[in-house]
């Protein structure tokens, strides 16, 4: 398996529900929606803790090369897939840009999810002409 090249890099985001939220907030999200650190998922006692209605959960894990070779081949499946076998209410973001996977992952929850109602194109900065 080769080496994935980017050829643009972003300074990666530290993993922090607050800086999560207050980011996923100046993109145009509702201050109703918020990120939590979630440090097991195993435990139901600990999980219990989480507050209520969880729409997406954003995963940090070390890759290894059995996963680079699983995520290349459900790669090539979904370029392969006609659209009618693909999920309409999906939306896919490919990382094309290193150290970025926090903030694809922001958007992957976002975009893809019950957390689409939240948004606000009205909040989103208004881009400027130079």
């Amino acid at each position: 398996m080769g080496t994935t090249y980017y050829s643009k890099h972003f300074i990666p985001l530290e993993s922090n529900p607050e800086l999560f939220s207050e980011l996923m907030q100046q993109l145009g999200g509702s201050s109703s929606l918020s990120f939590v650190d979630v440090f097991y998922t195993d435990d139901p006692d600990l999980i219990a803790c989480v507050r209520r209605p969880v729409i997406a959960l954003l995963l940090t894990f070390p890759t290894t090369r059995l996963y680079e070779e699983d995520k290349k081949s459900e790669e090539d499946r979904l370029k392969a897939a006609s659209p009618k076998e693909l999920p309409s209410d999906i939306l896919w973001f490919k990382q094309t840009i290193n150290n970025a996977c926090g903030l694809y992952g922001l958007l992957h929850a976002v975009c893809s999810s019950a957390a689409r109602r939240f948004l606000s194109m009205s909040k989103l900065p208004r881009p400027v002409m130079v």
